[in-house]
């Protein structure tokens, strides 16, 4: 028997939930929302994509009842959850992440929408496509410009241009034919699935959410948010090719062997710094294995005095700099008794780090490392949050 799809099994309870804020009982549609959602957690995880479009659909019923305060709690408890499972590619982080940046932007929270919104502009036109509603919004309001934007120029002054080059060039050598540019390349559609709140390249409609469940990303007019006009996106218009000059530069001034050294150096520290987190996450996994094994060690004077402020869906780390300079730094980090995995990372002389999007009511354990080669590493004592009720006084390192 061939394999048939089975039905969210949340679906129906965010069908009744949008019947009942359509008509205006938003209460009822909230109790309705928060027991699917526990439920959901219990039976099938907090970080499955169904509960987290639960979750979604909670929090833009909390913005309707014009409870901003809660939407937010609602989406970076979603956002936190679904971090380590999905990641911030995934089209339903993307949901989540432009409506964090929605109600921080509502509640006047610049930096957070920012953070939200560039997670949007960074990831989502490889997912959702660069011309999508939701990317061109993110974009505007990061003041990004569209890319491959031009002024096409006419073709009389292009030649007289052109002539007026030869002109004041010597010797005359003739200009290479000028040619159309190739069309503007598309990009191509995401191979998984994208979530309904993200199809189609408008906005979603005002009347609420579709009829299939999924909550709207954003919806206009409603009570506790200004509506906004979705800026259409910049037309590609493509120029004529720049003008070759007559005389080819010498190969010794051109400007990219100016810059090529310059640019292998760059590539060779991203390729250090990827080897490094790699053979951390080695080591961090098989410390416990035979010492003569051939893998990275732990070698170095390892990172002092780590201090910690806890804001509850954030934290800041610093921590004193062991090398002066010649070490950078990767921010490992999970729940107590796990793996702690690499969650971030700086270059040398920098001694801080943000991290965002944690939930406010679990704790965590943070550690430094310092990558001092491919193979020598030092790793400082793990530095945890205090939080739950039996989690005793808070760490002493904690500031």
């Amino acid at each position: 028997m061939a394999c048939v799809s089975q039905p969210s099994p949340l679906l129906a309870a965010r069908q009744r939930a949008q019947a009942l804020a359509d008509s205006g009982d938003l209460g009822q549609a909230r109790a309705v929302l928060e027991h699917a959602v526990d439920l959901g957690r219990a039976n099938l995880g907090e970080d499955d994509p169904d509960v987290l479009l639960t979750a979604q659909q909670l929090a833009a019923v909390h913005q309707r009842a014009d409870d901003p305060s809660a939407a937010r709690r609602v989406l970076e408890e979603a956002y936190a959850a679904g971090q380590w499972r999905l990641g911030d590619t995934d089209p339903v982080m993307l949901g989540i992440s432009f409506d964090l940046g929605v109600v921080a932007e509502e509640m006047e929270n610049r930096h957070e929408a920012r953070r939200a919104f560039g997670r949007v502009a960074a990831h989502g036109p490889a997912v959702l496509g660069a011309d999508h509603w939701a990317v061109v919004r993110a974009r505007s309001y990061l003041g990004e410009e569209p890319a491959t934007v031009r002024m096409e120029v006419p073709a009389e002054q292009l030649r007289r241009f052109q002539r007026a080059t030869q002109d004041q060039q010597a010797p005359v050598r003739p200009q290479p034919p000028v040619t159309e540019p190739p069309p503007p390349s598309v990009p191509e559609r995401p191979s998984h699935p994208v979530p309904p709140a993200f199809e189609g390249p408008g906005p979603p409609p005002a009347g609420g959410f579709p009829s299939d469940g999924y909550p709207p990303l954003l919806e206009p007019g409603y009570s506790g948010q200004a509506g906004y006009e979705q800026p259409h996106p910049m037309p590609q218009i493509a120029s004529a090719p720049p003008v070759a000059a007559p005389v080819p530069a010498k190969s010794g001034d051109s400007a990219y062997s100016r810059r090529a050294p310059a640019i292998f150096a760059a590539i060779a520290a991203v390729c250090g710094v990827i080897i490094a987190v790699v053979a951390l996450v080695v080591v961090l996994a098989d410390r416990g294995d035979d010492p003569a094994s051939d893998v990275p060690t732990l070698s170095g004077p390892a990172p002092s005095d780590v201090r910690m402020r806890d804001y509850g869906s954030s934290v800041k780390l610093s921590w004193a700099d062991p090398a002066n300079g010649r070490a950078s730094f990767v921010v490992t980090g999970g729940r107590p008794g796990e793996q702690l995995r690499p969650m971030g990372q700086v270059g040398p002389t920098s001694t801080s780090f943000d991290l965002n999007g944690l939930n406010a009511d679990l704790d965590y354990c943070f550690a430094i490392v310092a990558v001092y080669t491919t193979s020598q590493f030092a790793t400082s004592p793990q530095l945890c949050t205090s939080r739950s009720p039996g989690s005793g006084e808070p760490t002493p390192s904690k500031r």
